[in-house]
């Protein structure tokens, strides 16, 4: 895999698991030009042939690798694609992204995984590079912010595909999760558990998934004939810092609520920190739901009732889609919808 990174001094790529020397390198060491390397390594006549088993000693030994992008745009062809991420560290984009080059190693692709930590100007250079260096093709994963050069690339035929990130202007080729119902499913179940005062601690306003999971909270009220309050809505980030502080916000009301959905898991985490550090019992006072059902849910105390969401197989079925669109064969689908599944454990 190799991990696009941005710096102050430009766009650089760091290769992971791949380590050698160059073609400079290796005619350095030995005293000849580049193109005698160049030439041994590629099995072409005018290389002696001690030159040229010394040159191929120095490679193995040093698992030379030869440079892929420089190749690309020689030959006008890839056998790689571009991921865009906004935050690689988060368990949700590790478990799709490890889906998504799965699937490219099976085709025979490498994965140029671009984090942008949700810069729209760091999304957008990195749209640029990869098409400059004729990268076969994109998947978008998660929000981002540079819609117009997306939709100019879908508009213009160049492969790429959304994962779990949609486009309204323009239908592009998407997979995506239902948070909606996700998020009703976990409202519901607390509903069920005769909770009526239960609170919603979720990420940014702006974000589709924050979005899509407060309609789904909002509709299971809705169907059980409660009153939306939204003193019992928390905007924050994706953290367990946010899970922590939002708790602590809520114990402020007048009537707190004695049920938390965690609109994802880090943030459920800090629910139950704050809630351990108050003295309440969990679930016997305040019952907490989280989202994703990553690592983490099976190994808190006590283990934390999720909605599960399908990240392998996000991951999997973007990377699918997108290599048929390289290899211009014709989609099922534009939009591809996933479906979640409510985990319950000792949480609730």
């Amino acid at each position: 895999m190799i991990i696009f990174e941005h710096c102050s001094s430009g766009c650089v790529i760091r290769e992971v698991d791949i380590v050698g020397i160059t073609m400079k390198d290796i005619a350095a060491k030995l005293g000849v030009s580049e193109s005698t390397v160049s030439r041994a390594i590629n099995n072409k006549a005018g290389v002696g042939e001690s030159t040229r088993q010394k040159i191929l000693d120095i490679a193995r030994k040093y698992n030379y690798q030869p440079n892929l992008l420089a190749r690309n745009l020689a030959r006008q062809e890839s056998n790689m694609i571009g991921l865009i991420l906004p935050d690689i560290s988060s368990s949700f984009y590790s478990e799709v992204t490890r889906a998504i080059q799965d699937i490219a190693t099976e085709n025979g692709y490498q994965v140029i995984v671009c984090n942008t930590d949700g810069d729209e100007k760091r999304e957008a250079t990195y749209i640029e590079w990869l098409q400059g260096n004729k990268i076969a093709g994109i998947i978008f994963l998660g929000d981002g912010l540079a819609n117009n050069k997306i939709i100019n690339l879908g508009l213009s035929g160049y492969p790429i595909v959304l994962a779990n990130r949609l486009v309204e202007e323009v239908m592009l080729p998407s997979v995506i999760i239902d948070n909606n119902t996700g998020a009703f499913e976990a409202t519901k179940h607390l509903l069920e558990r005769e909770h009526k005062r239960i609170a919603l601690i979720n990420g940014p306003k702006d974000n589709l998934a924050s979005q899509n999971r407060l309609q789904g909270y909002q509709q299971a009220l809705k169907e059980y004939h409660l009153d939306y309050d939204s003193q019992l809505i928390i905007n924050k980030d994706w953290s367990r810092e946010c899970g922590y502080q939002g708790f602590l916000e809520l114990l402020n009301l007048e009537e707190p609520p004695t049920a938390i959905f965690a609109a994802n898991d880090l943030i459920a985490v800090g629910v139950i920190d704050a809630i351990k550090m108050g003295g309440y019992l969990i679930p016997e006072e305040i019952a907490v739901v989280g989202f994703e059902d990553t690592i983490v849910t099976s190994i808190i105390e006590p283990p934390l009732t999720t909605v599960a969401q399908p990240m392998y197989e996000l991951g999997a079925n973007s990377a699918q889609k997108l290599f048929a669109l390289i290899e211009d064969e014709d989609i099922e689908e534009d939009i591809e919808i996933l479906t979640s599944k409510l985990i319950v454990r000792k949480s609730t």
